[in-house]
Parts: C-alpha cells; sequence; structure tokens
C-alpha cells in the first residue's frame, strides 16, 4: 500500500534565487516518485531562526494537517532545510514517531532515526549546515533569471532548447498544484460562495496564496474592469498577449479554467452587479 508524504521545504537565508523552495520541491517530488509513494502537500517557511521553531506558518500548518489527516512520512530535501539544531530534531522526530510517522530526506535518500539522528548533527555531515554548504544544484527546468517578471498564481518558469539545444529560460508553463487551488476557487464562486468565505477556507487548510502569502477576499475578487485578481485573469483560460500586441492570442497548453467555468463566473459576477446597482438604485430614492 503507498504511503502518504508531507513535504517540507525552508527558504535559504540570503539565498536570492527564487528557485530556491522550487528546487527542494523538484527533487522531493522525484524522490517521492521513485519510492512509489503518494505526495499529499507541501508546507514551507521563510529561514527565521530556529529559536521559534514550532511557531513558523509552516510548521503549524504542517501539524495542523497531522491533526487531521492520516500521514506516513514527512519528508525534506535534506536535514538542514528542516532545521539546523540537534535538540529540535529530536524532539521532532519523537513527536512524529509518537503519531506513527517516519521521517525521511531525499538527499541522501534515507529515513532519519533516533539511531542516525546525531551522525547528522556530530558527524563531519554537519558541514551541510554552514551557510552555502548544501545548497542544491537548481535544475534546468526550474531556473528563473532575476530581470524576469513575477507570474500569475498558477504558472512557473520552466527551461527549453533551441534548435541547437542550447538551453533558454523564460517559458512558463502550469503548475499542477496551483492550478487546482485556482479551479477550485472558481468552482466555489460560481456555485455561489463568496471570495471571503473562499479566502478563509483556504486559510483554514493551509493552502499558500500567490507568493506564499496568506489568502484574502481582495486577492480573489479583485477588480473586473482592470482585469484583476483571480476570478478575472484571462491568462487562466490561456489568454496571452505578445510584447507591443494589444491583441490576445490563446495558448491551450497555459489553459486552467475552461470555458464553460469562466462563464458561470461571468454570469455571477453580472447578476452580483446587478443586484448592487439595483441596491444603490433604492437607497438613492429612499434618501
Amino acid at each position: 500500500m503507498t504511503k502518504n508524504v508531507l513535504f517540507y521545504a525552508r527558504h535559504s537565508a540570503g539565498y536570492h534565487d527564487h528557485a530556491c523552495l522550487e528546487t527542494q520541491l523538484y527533487y522531493g517530488h522525484r524522490f517521492i516518485k521513485e519510492n512509489g509513494w503518494t505526495f499529499v502537500k507541501s508546507y514551507a517557511d521563510e529561514d527565521i531562526g530556529e529559536v521559534v521553531f514550532m511557531a513558523q506558518p509552516g510548521v503549524r500548518k504542517l501539524f495542523a494537517h497531522i491533526e487531521r489527516e492520516k500521514v506516513d512520512i514527512v519528508l525534506c530535501d535534506t536535514l538542514d532545510r528542516l532545521c539546523s539544531r540537534f535538540d529540535i530534531a529530536s524532539r521532532l522526530l519523537s513527536e512524529l514517531a509518537r503519531k506513527g510517522i517516519e521521517l525521511w530526506v531525499a538527499d541522501p535518500g534515507e529515513r532519519i532515526t533516533a539511531r542516525n539522528l546525531s551522525d547528522y548533527y556530530m558527524s563531519d555531515r554537519s558541514n551541510m549546515f554552514v551557510p552555502g554548504g548544501r545548497t542544491a544544484e537548481v535544475p534546468d527546468d526550474l531556473r528563473e533569471e532575476k530581470h524576469f517578471a513575477p507570474l500569475p498564481f498558477g504558472y512557473r518558469y520552466s527551461g527549453a532548447c533551441n534548435a541547437d539545444g542550447q538551453r533558454i529560460f523564460g517559458f512558463k508553463v502550469v503548475d499542477p498544484v496551483a492550478a487546482d487551488v485556482i479551479r477550485r476557487i472558481f468552482g466555489m464562486y460560481a456555485e455561489g460562495t463568496a471570495p471571503t468565505k473562499i479566502a478563509a477556507l483556504l486559510n483554514v487548510e493551509g493552502v499558500a496564496g500567490p507568493r506564499g502569502s496568506i489568502w484574502r477576499d481582495a486577492a480573489i475578487r479583485g477588480n473586473r474592469a482592470l482585469g484583476t485578481g483571480i476570478l478575472n485573469n484571462p491568462a487562466y483560460i490561456g489568454a496571452c498577449k505578445q510584447g507591443g500586441d494589444d491583441d490576445y492570442h490563446y495558448v491551450s497548453a497555459l489553459r486552467i479554467v475552461s470555458d464553460e467555468l469562466w462563464d458561470r463566473v461571468k454570469d455571477r459576477q453580472d447578476a452580483a452587479a446587478e443586484r448592487a446597482a439595483g441596491l444603490a438604485g433604492r437607497r438613492k430614492q429612499q434618501s
């Protein structure tokens, strides 16, 4: 029977490349696939220090997930991406073991136990905890140059090769995990759920928002006239603009939301606008 895996990542302090977290996920997903396990969800934190380790939002959400669902394994890329202190790692390992959950690292690809935990901190492996000592190589298909514009939630940059086989960066692809969140948002709104309730539900479930932030109703509702907000971004039906061109071009590979679901959302927005206009008119008459 397959094992359910939660993945935890932590952004390296001072590591400016956006691909840091993406790189950890890349190797984590690969390790999960190699072992025939099931990826359930990932949680992440900024590297803000060990004193408040258990108070970090990603760690809190991970343990909240463990309390409400069956989890077999907590996986991180390397042990230093979990924490850099033996006492904290030991306490965390004991807490997971008490719940019947295994702790694994994708590199070097082994289960962490009380027997080998000290090896990571007391032997030469401790060199991996020095700054830059265990910075993983960024895979080509995750590399992102600093001058690239931030992509809408739901997409990430992916490398591609030209006719000469040279790696070119800047191509965007759909992020399947974020795309599922987007389709869920569209579906809930089309069924009548308000953006405030959608945002609250996603936050309770620990679903990371754009740039890893918490969800706010404004990020979902946006401004229809300006094309802002999740519900108004034509990119989700594959609409793209080329530089210097005001016309949309449709790229099926970048579509996340179907035309039918997009139209249902637009219909509900129209109905909401009509109700708001009618209410404003009645208030004006009464004043």
